[in-house]
């Protein structure tokens, strides 16, 4: 069941949203990929994978789980449902109605904001086609959630379905990234260096997460897990707020083009200006520290934490924040630094990685048999 599930992901992988112009399709298959095993399988090979049903599908999903994470915290009545195992199909099934709505208004935004590229994935929208765009985004993820849902009932999904799905979006572009950068080297001798060094940073990166995610710390008798906020919900939380400004930028570019370019410029990690994206990671990195105690808190609001245990818990909770600015910012950023000095720019993305290694090592636990059996080693929430 699990192998028929990831076909069918990977089908729908393929289909791109309804009403793409002709211009944008023929744009996008003109640029597929050079000749060659490698420039079969680059980024160029899947020209529609980031407007596809199943890249825009899970994410309403995704977030659907996050936010319901976040409404149990402070709903009684969601804590108590949540604690019995009869009424759990109730928030399973409003966690689906929200992962429809919010992909309903998802798709209205998409098709505003994609409306000004160059080329534009769609033209001129009368409020037919716009309901026609939002129906099939909406169901994109109703085909998401009936496959997360059947990877975790019939498969080896072990509860972390949608995330698996969500994740391997992530690692697919990965591979097909590093593919086309095999295709377009002028030689295999001159990848070997920032390949390498690439390789180093994924490797150490891998290795240490694995570690902090299995560490634990012991407090008295009590075990507390070292990464208490895990890490999906504060890389989303702050990724969620750094993106507000480039979606104002995309509506106001053409009442303010000049500053709409200046945010373009330098609202990221890298460009030209050195200044504003020091401060844009200082922000990013301020961001995931201070998400990393918000989930801490909503966490200890699902399974409260005895008052002697709070201040190390406190602690635990910034310390796993810095990890992540490391592991989402520093890392990358030396990345980058490295493999341009060896010969060519390798980007990692610390975020994916993590996401990653994350639910594959907790796949490989559920599969040997492992449960949680101290209370604070495992996250409430049931999210990485």
């Amino acid at each position: 069941m699990t192998a028929i599930c990831l076909v069918v992901w990977r089908l729908l992988d393929q289909i791109p949203v309804s009403d793409v112009t002709n211009i944008f399709i023929q744009g996008r298959l003109l640029n597929l990929g050079e000749p060659g095993f490698f420039g079969a399988i680059g980024p160029k090979s899947i020209p529609f994978a980031s407007w596809s049903l199943a890249r825009l599908g899970i994410g309403p999903y995704v977030e659907a789980l996050i936010v319901m994470s976040v409404a149990a915290a402070f709903s009684a009545r969601l804590r108590e449902m949540a604690g019995n195992r009869d009424r759990r199909a109730s928030i399973a099934r409003w966690t689906r109605a929200l992962a429809m709505g919010l992909a309903l208004s998802q798709a209205y935004a998409f098709t505003l904001l994609y409306q000004n590229g160059f080329p534009p994935v769609f033209g001129p929208l009368d409020w037919s086609a716009r309901l026609a765009i939002g129906l099939a985004l909406a169901g994109g993820t109703a085909l998401m959630i009936l496959l997360a849902d059947a990877l975790d009932e019939f498969g080896l999904g072990f509860g972390y379905g949608a995330v698996i799905f969500y994740a391997l979006g992530s690692l697919g572009l990965e591979v097909h990234r590093i593919a086309d950068y095999f295709a377009s080297a002028p030689s295999l001798e001159a990848l070997f260096r920032p390949v390498a060094v690439w390789t180093a940073f994924t490797v150490g990166l891998t290795v240490a997460t694995v570690a902090v995610l299995l560490a634990v710390r012991r407090v008295a008798t009590t075990e507390l897990r070292l990464l208490w906020s895990g890490v999906l919900r504060p890389v989303q939380f702050a990724g969620a707020l750094l993106s507000v400004p480039l979606l104002a930028a995309n509506y106001y570019y053409a009442r303010y083009p000049a500053e709409v370019q200046w945010i373009y410029a330098n609202w990221r990690s890298f460009g030209s200006n050195l200044s504003p994206n020091v401060g844009y990671l200082l922000i990013y990195a301020g961001l995931l520290v201070g998400f990393a105690l918000f989930v801490a808190a909503i966490d200890d609001r699902l399974m409260p934490v005895p008052s002697p245990l709070r201040p190390a818990v406190i602690r635990l909770a910034v310390l796993g924040g810095v990890f992540l600015a490391l592991a989402v910012i520093a890392i990358p950023v030396a990345d980058r630094l490295l493999t341009r000095a060896a010969g060519l720019a390798i980007p990692i993305s610390g975020a994916d990685v993590l996401l990653v290694v994350a639910v594959v090592l907790f796949a490989v636990r559920a599969i040997e048999g492992y449960r949680p059996v101290v209370p604070f080693t495992a996250s409430p929430s049931g999210l990485p």
